[in-house]
């Protein structure tokens, strides 16, 4: 009798874990949805005594990014900023101040509302000042269109939603096996959150937002009572407020089209470009996130000093535990130019980011760039460059 209460006991526990574990980031394909993140920083370096006069080092950077998909369109905003501030010890050094904005953005028309071909516009816009220039340079302006193929799916309610159940499992709130559909029916609900800020406003949409997560856990059988009780929702909040999870993104996008340069940095104006555009996310387990991006951009006139660019951009992000994440990138950039050196740029980085309470987030990352050929506004540099960063960033979104 004991053998057979033993047997089934662990078969109990199998088949829990499994319930769990049977679904994939990749199962979630709802299109309709929204994934938002922003973050802000700042540094100031003050020092003064044995130096001619008080010296100071500023430094500021910004970024945000937004994606929203439904069956007709999808579309997507980037927007980073940064600037820095400097003042020398020696006499008769000045103050200088350099900053540079970037902002692109990109929107698909899907013409079957399905995931396979679309129509794209897309917009590029940057405005800079170099730290020893008197004056900014001019606005750079781009615009495109073409054709593409594919869609990204954002998976990050499903990950929201796996958390919160692991989590009400530990703490015996959830006593009974999730099945895949009770685990999609959450994530949906999750993903709704702009729609409940919309109608119940700012201060009151979490408790008919919760509400909702609660009532999608009972119809799946998950919890006998009528809810997660008070410790259940406060667990949910925590998770959802202060146990920020990164994106998680799957399937790909190719895109192709013609640009057109409206105004350059340097005050000219007139290119006309042939772009090719290749995105990629897969999450692996649960745990981990891997994106790739790939672009070139073909100067169609002959006369000017690019021929070509080509930037790839990889990305990796491990959840080491449920506010640490371990992320690592590898931005790859290559110049081909009409006359003179080509130029060739390795970035690579990694580092931790601890999330704090009150949105506050703890870095620290190790950067390695180098710069092979001379050309343009980039220098040759002999051997890699380090530059470590430990410091405190505020998450808006």
């Amino acid at each position: 009798m004991n053998k057979i209460k033993l047997s089934l006991t662990l078969i109990g526990t199998l088949s829990l874990t499994s319930s769990l574990c049977a679904i994939e980031m990749t199962d979630y394909k709802v299109i309709e949805g929204t994934y938002e993140e922003a973050y802000i920083n700042g540094a100031l370096t003050i020092e003064d005594g044995n130096q001619d006069q008080s010296s100071y080092n500023a430094h500021a950077d910004a970024s945000f990014k937004t994606i929203h998909t439904s069956a007709p369109y999808s579309w997507e905003l980037n927007a980073n900023a940064n600037s820095d501030f400097t003042k020398g010890e020696n006499s008769g050094d000045s103050s200088e101040d350099s900053y540079d904005t970037f902002m692109s953005g990109r929107v698909d028309k899907y013409l079957n509302n399905d995931d396979t071909i679309f129509l794209y516009g897309s917009g590029d816009l940057g405005y800079r000042k170099q730290l020893t220039a008197d004056k900014a340079d001019d606005l750079f302006s781009k615009v495109g269109a073409g054709v593409g193929y594919g869609r990204m799916y954002d998976a990050t309610p499903l990950a929201v939603a796996i958390r919160i159940v692991e989590d009400l499992k530990n703490y015996k709130i959830i006593t009974k096996p999730v099945s895949d559909e009770g685990m999609i029916s959450l994530a949906k609900v999750i993903d709704l959150e702009d729609e409940y800020k919309s109608k119940h406003g700012l201060n009151d949409y979490k408790k008919y937002w919760y509400s909702d997560m609660e009532k999608a856990l009972k119809s799946s059988g998950a919890i006998e009572k009528d809810s997660v009780g008070t410790f259940g929702i406060v667990r949910i909040n925590e998770i959802i407020d202060l146990e920020k999870i990164s994106g998680r993104f799957h399937g790909w996008k190719v895109r192709g089209g013609l640009g057109q340069i409206l105004s350059n940095y340097d005050g000219k104006s007139g290119s006309t470009t042939a772009d090719a555009e290749f995105d990629y996310g897969l999450p692996i387990g649960y745990k981990s996130q891997f994106r790739e991006t790939a672009t070139v951009s073909k100067i169609l006139d002959d006369d000017e000093a690019i021929d070509f660019q080509f930037r790839n951009g990889a990305t990796y992000t491990y959840e080491v535990a449920d506010r640490i994440d371990w992320e690592n990138s590898w931005i790859l950039g290559f110049d081909k130019y009409n006359h003179g050196d080509d130029v060739l740029t390795n970035s690579l980085s990694t580092g931790f980011r601890y999330y704090l309470a009150n949105r506050l987030t703890f870095d620290t990352t190790l950067s390695l760039t180098k710069t092979d050929g001379t050309n343009g506004n980039s220098v040759e540099t002999p051997d890699w460059h380090t530059t470590f960063f430990t410091g405190v960033r505020y998450r808006l979104k």
